[in-house]
């Protein structure tokens, strides 16, 4: 099975965005890949909180999740929205929701992020994503017609235990989307994709935001495929703010992965 990550500049405009995402899930569909995976943060990344809670699209109707139904039906492609920038209708905070598409356009299930990115990195910002965010307190795993997908959001990366519960829910991929910071994606991002595959035995597919953004952040970028030996099998090349990375996977692999390292089996 053919599946690629995305990697892009999300900037403040919902519909740029819209537009980007348009070109890489039809690119995609032209490679025949299967599955697709957009990143964190994939409708909207805001210059400041004012925007973010202005342009947040509405939980009960986001125009972009309606679009990428739509591209998922079009393209007959089963698609990971890492995750969308949306108004919670119970609170006055924001939702930072993943969504797992079917081929069909139906919405199959939705994971909200549940650790909040609060540090100071030293990189001249101060993030606080607790007192925006309303977090989620659910690990969810989903069987598809694909394979048993797990879905986390970027900062979840850091916390081993959810993804161990995931592969002993029979999770057999596991996304994670981000929009990591340059800074600690340099020194991180890649071991801590590897070693989530190494632990539990799963493809991890992990699109990414890349560049500089509205609000001055800059991501990482390298999206990646990661096979679950931990080999990176796919990687972006970061000179190329858009692109796809593509890769073929083999779910036998993570029954011969779990079969001679058990560790994942185990609290």
């Amino acid at each position: 099975m053919l599946v690629a990550a995305a990697q892009y500049c999300a900037s403040n405009n919902i519909e740029e965005n819209q537009k980007i995402v348009d070109f890489l899930v039809s690119k995609a569909s032209a490679e025949d890949a299967e599955f697709v995976c957009l990143p964190e943060c994939a409708n909207l990344i805001a210059k400041d909180k004012q925007e973010l809670r202005y342009k947040a699209e509405p939980e009960t109707h986001s125009p972009s999740l309606e679009k990428i139904r739509q591209l998922a039906k079009k393209f007959n492609i089963t698609i990971s929205i890492g995750s969308l920038m949306l108004k919670d209708a119970n609170s006055d905070k924001i939702l930072n929701r993943g969504y797992l598409i079917t081929n069909d356009g139906a919405i199959q299930a939705y994971y909200d992020k549940i650790h909040m990115f609060d540090a100071n990195v030293g990189d001249g910002k101060i993030y606080r994503e607790s007192e925006d965010f309303n977090a989620g307190n659910k690990i969810v795993t989903c069987k598809t017609h694909i394979g048993h997908i797990g879905l986390s959001i970027c900062y979840d990366i850091r916390f081993p235990k959810m993804y161990r519960k995931m592969a002993q829910s029979g999770a057999q991929i596991i996304t994670s989307p981000a929009a990591f910071t340059a800074k600690t994606g340099k020194a991180h991002w890649h071991i801590l994709q590897r070693a989530r595959a190494i632990e539990t035995g799963c493809f991890m597919i992990a699109a990414a935001q890349s560049g500089t953004h509205a609000d001055g952040r800059q991501t990482y970028g390298h999206a990646l495929i990661v096979n679950p030996w931990g080999k990176i099998i796919a990687e972006a090349n970061t000179s190329k703010t858009h692109q796809l990375v593509l890769a073929k996977i083999d779910l036998n692999e993570v029954v011969t992965a779990r079969n001679a390292i058990g560790a994942w089996k185990t609290d």
